[in-house]
């Protein structure tokens, strides 16, 4: 996976300076669904090419600062401007929710805390932000220091998916988003108890350094169309 991620990073590196009718938006990949589906309307409508890259938060953030090149950042608008990145106005997208889900063929979880939960995947809490969700969650509910040995740390939301998927976890938490593009793929999900872990708030801001910037002011536009918030709703947002 490090490999892969190195490989796209020197690529988009490779990039041309993009500018005019070309937007480059760098997303945290448990929203990649809903990116991909709100890029691909965009550029329909308005003609624009709309190039996207994914990872945790700490990686496009990264990516943000060294490249100069990204013109919008998808996320919680929180731990994006909690970030050194200069960034500029939003667009709120909706509220990320979290969810426990199991993979295809396994019953439910009824307890996290059963003998027969041997292993829960969660994204890095210090880089992902469902995964500082699901720290928050099992703390508040008390089940942090039942559970902390069975926890298996990776680094984004679509890891957590491949663990469910692959059967070698029991258990995994993501976010509704992802959850509701691959519910076909694993046994189902459930969402958790919102109040016990900080709202996420998801929102499109723009970098101040963004290349093009009025392309990146028309796209927060079309975020606000019955067309873009019906794309949102459906992907669970």
């Amino acid at each position: 996976m490090k490999k892969t991620l190195f490989t796209l990073l020197l690529v988009f590196l490779a990039l041309p300076a993009l500018a005019g009718n070309t937007l480059l938006i760098a997303s945290g990949a448990g929203y990649k669904t809903v990116v991909e589906a709100l890029s691909e309307a965009y550029a329909r409508q308005s003609g624009t090419t709309v190039e996207r890259i994914y990872g945790n938060m700490g990686q496009i953030i990264g990516q943000a600062q060294t490249s100069g090149k990204v013109d919008m950042l998808i996320g919680e608008e929180g731990f994006l401007r909690s970030s050194a990145l200069p960034l500029a106005e939003s667009a709120p997208l909706g509220t990320g929710r979290l969810v426990m889900a199991w993979p295809s063929g396994k019953e439910e979880p009824a307890d996290l805390k059963s003998a027969t939960v041997t292993r829960i995947a969660v994204p890095d809490p210090k880089r992902a932000i469902y995964g500082k969700a699901a720290r928050e969650y099992l703390e508040n509910s008390g089940q942090a220091d039942a559970l902390k040995d069975k926890l298996v740390v990776v680094g984004t939301v679509p890891q957590v998916f491949t663990y469910l998927t692959t059967n070698e976890v029991d258990a995994g938490f993501i976010n509704l988003t992802q959850a509701v593009a691959v519910k076909d793929k694993i046994g189902g999900f459930r969402e958790v108890d919102q109040s016990l872990y900080n709202p996420i708030a998801i929102s499109c801001i723009r970098l101040e350094t963004s290349p093009s910037p009025d392309a990146a002011r028309d796209f927060a536009k079309f975020l606000e169309t019955g067309t873009a918030r019906s794309i949102i709703a459906a992907h669970g947002l």
